[in-house]
């Protein structure tokens, strides 16, 4: 009787963290050691537009090693966690030993569990809840109340297509697009160093040119659906750029903005993971 081998499936190195905890040098770490290939999990560098504000790792910064999915979408280009998926999937099967690095947790949480089979959303009712305020988006939800402003918005939008709550959709049967052993290591260095980074990362963005890069986008005049308006600190720089508020303001602003989102990051990783390693000092 013959026996077929059941082939072990592939290890995939993952590496999620807040912003600005240093996952993309503990990523170039891995990947010196190991011989590995990063791919991206950041909702917001998948664009070509503001590299340096999205902290997209430059070419002189990936240090021979090779990258993928990073700025290969214009910021007109609709994206969505299932087509990142299907490009993630496609990569890992490609890559001998994949290392998938990024902030954005949803991204990870329905790589490894599987994704719900969420409606597509009209055009308009998209640009209606992007253009409301966060205060009414989040009256307007039927549903426990979301601390993040992007799940919130998804949520209204899926409940004006359907007359159905997110909720009800992410209870339906989930499609897994890839299996494999996940290995997941989450940065968190303690939380004072974390926000000095936070601080010192926004200001040496300006010092590389962020603000300039923010001006062109914003005299390109993107629709308001345009993912990229939701990128750190780009609504308080055009504040600035519009003479609306003073430079000084903005810049702080953006900062305590920055170090909101990491706390939030933190927090979902926290509830939505289990069996990771904690790497807390990365210099």
């Amino acid at each position: 009787m013959a026996y077929v081998l059941k082939k072990a499936p592939k290890r995939i190195i993952c590496i999620v963290g807040p912003t600005a905890s240093g996952k993309s040098g503990y990523a170039l770490k891995v990947a010196h050691e190991t011989g590995g290939e990063i791919i991206n999990a950041d909702s917001m560098q998948v664009y070509e537009d503001l590299p340096i504000l999205t902290a997209r790792p430059l070419l002189k910064e990936q240090e021979g090693v090779r990258h993928h999915l990073y700025g290969f979408l214009t910021p007109l280009d609709e994206f969505s966690v299932h087509l990142w998926l299907q490009r993630v999937a496609e990569k890992i099967k490609e890559v001998e030993i994949p290392i998938v690095v990024g902030g954005t947790g949803f991204y990870f949480k329905c790589l490894t569990e599987g994704l719900s089979p969420l409606p597509d959303i009209n055009e308009e009712i998209r640009l209606k809840v992007r253009q409301m305020p966060i205060k009414e988006v989040l009256t307007l939800v039927k549903e426990v109340t979301f601390k993040d402003p992007q799940r919130a918005r998804r949520a209204l939008e899926v409940q004006l297509q359907t007359g159905k709550t997110l909720s009800y959709w992410q209870g339906l049967k989930k499609n897994k697009y890839i299996d494999g052993d996940f290995k997941m290591f989450f940065i968190n260095p303690p939380r004072p160093v974390l926000y000095e980074r936070c601080d010192r990362r926004f200001d040496e963005m300006l010092e590389k040119g962020a603000l300039k890069q923010v001006k062109e986008f914003y005299e390109k005049q993107y629709p308001q659906t345009c993912f990229l308006y939701h990128a750190l600190g780009v609504k308080e720089l055009i504040s600035f750029i519009k003479g609306e508020t003073p430079f000084e303001k903005a810049v702080l602003s953006a900062k305590q903005e920055t170090r909101r989102y990491a706390k939030r990051q933190i927090t979902f990783f926290k509830n939505q993971f289990s069996g990771y390693e904690i790497v807390e000092n990365i210099a």
